[in-house]
C-alpha cells in the first residue's frame, strides 16, 4: 500500500488565483464548530475544502438512520457511532492537511472557556434554544463573533452575533424563555438538548445555510468584521428562491449576555486534574493576604435526602451530572421522593468546601476552564492554562 504526504501548497493552488486569498492566514485559523448535524456536516465539509488550519468540533449525540438523508459525512455503517468522532474522521479523509479535534460533550458544561477564547470564530450548528443561549453568553464574555443558522423545509435563517452589535439573548421572546426554562429543568443532557418533535429539513437548505455560515466566518478570519452582516438578520425562502434581510433585534441594556471578562490571567500551573486544595493553595499564593474563592455558575450537590426513609446521603456531583439513575439509587423505599436540601447545594469553592481532595473535574470544572476567582473585594478571571494542550489530541471524550 502506498501513502502520500499531504500536499498543502498544491491544495491551495487554485485558491491562490484569487488576488485576495491569503493561504497563511487561513492555515493559521482556528474555528470552533458546535454541532455535527446536517448544518454541521456542511460547515465542516466547507472548512475542510477551504484548508482551514485547525477545527474544534463538539457534539454529544450519536448517528441515527434519519441523519443519513441530510448529512453528507455519515454512512449507514456509522449508525450508533458518535457524531463528532465520525465527522472528524471524514474531514481528515477530505483534506489530510486540516487538524481537527473532536469532543464528545455538552457545550454548556463540558467545554472550557479557555478553548473558546483561543479560537478566531465560532460557528453554531444547533437546533435548540438552551445551547444557543449559553453559547451566546460564552461568546460575549470573551468578545467572540459567533454565527448561528437554522433550517426548516426549504427555508433557513442566519444570524451573525457580534458583541456590541447583535445578541441572541436580546431577541428571545416570552415563549422562547418558557421553553428554555422547561428544558433546563431536565437533568438528562440528551433530553434537555433534544428537539421537541422532528423538524422537516432538507440537505438543500443545510447546504445553502452552511455555506453562508462559513462565508461569514471567513470575514472574521480575514479581519474584515466591518463586512459582517451582524446588523441584520438573513432569511432564505427556498420555494421562491428569495433572500430577505431584516434589521437585527435591538440590544437590551439589562441583558445577561453582555457581561464581559477582560484581563484574563493565564496560569500555567493550573489544570482540571488538580485538587480543590491545590487550586486554593495556588490562588492564595497569587493573591497573598486575601481570602480566595472560586465562584461557579452551577451547584455542586453534596447531599441527597430520601424523604420516606428519612435518610441523608453524602455525595459529590455537579448538579448537571445528577441523573435519574442517581436519584433511583437513593430510593431506599420504592417510589420515594429524593430531594436536594438547601444545605446540600454549593456554588462557591473555598476552604470550607467539604471535599478538599476532590479534583476540579470531579466538581464539574472542565479542562481549560476560565475561573471566576474572588480575592478579597475583587473578582478576577483565571484560565487553567496548564490544560492548553488538552484539546490538541485527536479526541476528547468529556461526557459520554
Amino acid at each position: 500500500m502506498q501513502t502520500t504526504e499531504p500536499k498543502e501548497q498544491e491544495w491551495d493552488e487554485v485558491f491562490n488565483l484569487m488576488s485576495w486569498w491569503d493561504s497563511d492566514r487561513v492555515r493559521r485559523a482556528r474555528v470552533l464548530v458546535v454541532g455535527a448535524g446536517a448544518l454541521g456536516n456542511e460547515v465542516l465539509k466547507n472548512l475542510a475544502l477551504l484548508n482551514v488550519g485547525e477545527i474544534f468540533l463538539i457534539d454529544f449525540d450519536r448517528i441515527e438512520y434519519t441523519n443519513l438523508s441530510r448529512s453528507v459525512l455519515y454512512r449507514e455503517s456509522d449508525l450508533g457511532k458518535l457524531k463528532a468522532e465520525v465527522a472528524a474522521e471524514r474531514v481528515r479523509d477530505i483534506n489530510p492537511n486540516v487538524k481537527i479535534h473532536w469532543i464528545n460533550g455538552d457545550i454548556i458544561y463540558d467545554l472550557g472557556l479557555g478553548l473558546i477564547d483561543s479560537v478566531d470564530v465560532i460557528i453554531g450548528c444547533l437546533d435548540n434554544r438552551v445551547a444557543r443561549l449559553y453559547l451566546n453568553r460564552f461568546a460575549h464574555r470573551l468578545d467572540k463573533v459567533w454565527i448561528n443558522a437554522g433550517i426548516i423545509n426549504l427555508a433557513g435563517m442566519l444570524d451573525v452575533f457580534q458583541p456590541g452589535v447583535s445578541c441572541y439573548e436580546c431577541g428571545l421572546s416570552g415563549k422562547d424563555w418558557d421553553q428554555i426554562r422547561k428544558r433546563m429543568g431536565c437533568t438528562d443532557i440528551a433530553k434537555r438538548n433534544a428537539s421537541f418533535g422532528r423538524l422537516p429539513t432538507t440537505p438543500i437548505s443545510a447546504s445553502i445555510l452552511g455555506a453562508m455560515q462559513v462565508q461569514e466566518a471567513f470575514k472574521v478570519i480575514y479581519g474584515n468584521e466591518a463586512e459582517l452582516t451582524a446588523d441584520r438578520r438573513y432569511f432564505y425562502d427556498g420555494r421562491a428562491n428569495e433572500s430577505i434581510y431584516y434589521p437585527a433585534r435591538p440590544l437590551r441594556q439589562d441583558c445577561q449576555s453582555h457581561e464581559e471578562w477582560p484581563d484574563i490571567t493565564h496560569n500555567q500551573r493550573l489544570n482540571h486534574r488538580m485538587t480543590v486544595s491545590q487550586l486554593l493553595d495556588e490562588l492564595e499564593q497569587t493573591y497573598p493576604g486575601q481570602e480566595v474563592a472560586v465562584l461557579l455558575d452551577y451547584d455542586v450537590i453534596t447531599e441527597l435526602y430520601s424523604q420516606e426513609s428519612e435518610r441523608s446521603s453524602k455525595i459529590l456531583l455537579p448538579r448537571f451530572r445528577i441523573s435519574d439513575q442517581v436519584y433511583a439509587a437513593h430510593q431506599f423505599i420504592a417510589g420515594e421522593l429524593v430531594s436536594i436540601p438547601n444545605s446540600g447545594m454549593l456554588n462557591r469553592v473555598d476552604r470550607s468546601f467539604p471535599q478538599q481532595d476532590a479534583t476540579l473535574y470531579d466538581i464539574g470544572i472542565p479542562p481549560w476552564q476560565i475561573l471566576q476567582v474572588e480575592a478579597g473585594p475583587n473578582l478576577y478571571h483565571v484560565s487553567l492554562f496548564g490544560d492548553a494542550d488538552h484539546y490538541s489530541t485527536a479526541k476528547s471524550t468529556m461526557h459520554v
